[in-house]
């Protein structure tokens, strides 16, 4: 009775080694951390959220702008921001969109002098009207164009993390480029960007990480311009998912 009960105790252990030995290896795999971490920023099918940016230029004084921000999830990925306050920038519009197996496709409209913009190009690495965020930063960095590699892991608040080292291809406008991925959630908790000089140019961090429609949401997500001691952040509230956007929401101007 002992042999058999010490037998199906092996048995029992085997089997959770069995399923747990390829999760653990998948986890640490450079492919599956990537794919997670483009899954956690954009669950379900679409989102809608209020969001505000709050502008610092370095002495203190703070900027603040409202709207409306829309994004639907797919190989088709979209995604709106509406301007409502100030009234200088109301009607401001910023959309973007990534076809499956394309690059970002960016447009700004602006309403003072009624034109739109076509962002391409290195011009993606442009600041978005002043603010510590480019238009890659606000869209979708091209995972598939960079070399990635797992470093040693880290933590952050006390959060473990898989830390993983990107570089890009040549000609794009950060030379390196380090998340640090929660382990439980793959939000990049931390990105840090550096120039082609190694010099560390920017850092972005997710703050007040909520559980919202069950989904892990960053609510804060703050830019700083390390040399030149700017930042830019934005809030997000109301925020909701799987609302069913209609396709009218991502109309271009």
């Amino acid at each position: 009775m002992k042999t058999q009960a010490l037998r199906r105790r092996l048995a029992a252990a085997g089997a959770v080694a069995f399923v747990l030995v390829p999760a653990l290896g998948r986890a640490a795999d450079v492919n599956d951390v990537l794919a997670r971490m483009r899954q956690a920023l954009e669950p379900g099918k679409d989102m809608r959220a209020d969001f505000t940016f709050v502008i610092n230029n370095g002495r203190g004084e703070d900027v603040r702008w409202s709207g409306r921000l829309y994004r639907q999830s797919g190989s088709n990925v979209r995604t709106r921001l509406v301007f409502d306050t100030p009234l200088d920038m109301r009607g401001t519009e910023l959309t973007l969109r990534r076809r499956a197996g394309e690059t970002t496709e960016a447009r700004v409209y602006l309403p003072a002098i009624r034109r739109v913009r076509d962002v391409t190009g290195n011009t993606r690495g442009e600041s978005f009207l002043g603010t510590d965020f480019n238009y890659e930063d606000l869209g979708f960095q091209h995972l598939d164009y960079q070399q990635h590699a797992l470093r040693e892991d880290g933590k952050i608040a006390d959060r473990p993390c898989y830390v993983l080292e990107s570089i890009p291809d040549q000609g794009w406008w950060y030379g390196k480029i380090v998340r640090w991925i929660d382990k439980k959630t793959y939000l990049p908790l931390r990105t840090e960007y550096y120039d082609r000089s190694g010099v560390q140019w920017k850092v972005r961090t997710f703050e007040h990480v909520k559980t919202v429609d069950s989904f892990p949401t960053a609510t804060t997500i703050t830019m700083d311009t390390v040399p030149l001691h700017t930042a830019t952040r934005i809030e997000l509230s109301n925020v909701d998912y799987n609302v069913g956007l209609s396709d009218d929401v991502f109309r271009e101007p």
